[in-house]
């Protein structure tokens, strides 16, 4: 399945956070964004999860136009964002219990126990979510949007606050996602994250700009790339 963005535009008050965006995002692959603190990265995801609206541009799933986001691609695309999506007050077992309630129950409850058992999260099943340390809250938000098997994996900062380990369980998560045919665009710091990707896009003054194949780690993270740079 193929994920395409044309001409997204979006601004908040007089600031144009999103100029002219366009990038795809391939079945079978992982596709990076990078850029500066403030560049438009998340505005970006959450649009393309239906979460805002933009003020111009396409949203295309295989070509075809999307009309109506934050209906039609909840059918297809599951969002992990940087800040959580969980109840303080209610325990990590109701509030999977919620997301699971979207869509196919049964299916979604399946799904739920294969990736509670992946995640560890039975270790924390009943505690409060106020009472969680970061690493186990994020793995509960990353769970929540895995829990109705999406096809599109939108992931901002995904691995943030998670320790080495869960690090690693999640890079290997990304690779089996991608490897049986999903396709994964994630906004990232980690060098360890943008390693899985097989092409890297960068938000320079509010437009998009294809990283050429064959740069080096070093050179993207060192800034010696002039759409990089500013």
């Amino acid at each position: 399945m193929e994920l395409e963005v044309r001409g997204i535009k979006k601004s908040y008050g007089k600031k144009k956070v999103l100029k002219n965006i366009n990038l795809k995002a391939k079945a079978g692959e992982c596709t990076g964004i990078i850029g500066a603190n403030g560049c438009g990265k998340s505005t970006l995801l959450r649009i393309i999860a239906g979460v805002e609206k933009a003020e111009a541009g396409e949203i295309l799933i295989n070509g075809e136009l999307v009309k109506k986001p934050s209906a039609q691609l909840r059918e297809y695309v599951g969002y992990i964002p940087q800040e959580s999506v969980l109840m303080p007050e209610l325990s990590v077992a109701d509030n999977l219990k919620l997301w699971a309630a979207f869509g196919d129950y049964k299916k979604n409850r399946e799904n739920l126990e294969i990736l509670c058992r992946k995640f560890h999260i039975y270790e924390f099943y009943k505690e409060k979510v106020k009472n969680l340390s970061g690493g186990m809250c994020k793995r509960v938000n990353i769970v929540c949007g895995l829990i109705q098997g999406p096809s599109i994996l939108l992931m901002d900062e995904p691995s943030a606050a998670l320790d080495l380990v869960f690090k690693e369980e999640l890079k290997g998560y990304i690779r089996d996602f991608i490897q049986n045919g999903g396709g994964v665009l994630l906004c990232s710091h980690e060098e360890g994250e943008i390693r899985l990707c097989q092409s890297l896009w960068t938000i320079c003054g509010g437009q998009t700009h294809l990283i050429p194949e064959g740069m080096t780690m070093e050179e993207i993270f060192n800034g010696q790339m002039d759409i990089i740079q500013t």
